[in-house]
């Protein structure tokens, strides 16, 4: 009997989390980047893709589970001048069921050198299957690596409408 009301409490808690209507969780995205560049008079514009995986090593329930892994595929766009830099940069993350939740990412400190990077804001917008009416954001800090690599680790909230 204990072990039937200890299953029967795990399935419980495992379906409520699923169908949680809030939560946290953090994230270690890993990623390699592929861009051009064109320089203007007072300015440089950079462009192309991220490609990558992410793993999330923390969460408090609901569809971002903790220990799960998915792969990111996303496009940058920044413009350099004087005045600092304007990043945008929109992905997609499928994790390994299949379900898919998209992002964008906008920063405008820091750069873009190796051993530099910056402070920066996720918007979560929605996805597909178990990440379906799920929005939120997500607060990151971005690292970049020699090689066109760079690392981010984010803390998000979430909320499914």
């Amino acid at each position: 009997l204990v072990f039937v009301a200890t299953t029967l409490s795990a399935a419980h808690m495992a379906i409520a989390d699923h169908h949680a209507t809030s939560g946290s969780f953090e994230i270690v995205l890993s990623a390699v980047t592929d861009f051009a560049a064109v320089e203007q008079l007072d300015h440089v514009v950079r462009a192309g893709s991220v490609d990558g995986t992410v793993t999330i090593i923390k969460s408090n329930g609901g569809p971002f589970e903790a220990g799960s892994s998915g792969t990111l595929s996303g496009l940058l766009y920044l413009k350099k001048s004087a005045a600092g830099i304007d990043l945008e940069s929109p992905g997609a993350i499928t994790d390994s069921s299949g379900d898919t939740w998209y992002a964008g990412a906008r920063r405008s400190a820091g750069d873009q050198a190796v051993g530099g990077g910056g402070a920066g804001r996720q918007e979560i917008a929605g996805g597909t299957g178990k990440y379906e009416g799920i929005t939120g954001t997500c607060e990151y800090i971005v690292d970049y690596l020699p090689d066109n690599k760079l690392v981010t680790r984010s803390t998000c909230q979430w909320q499914r409408d």
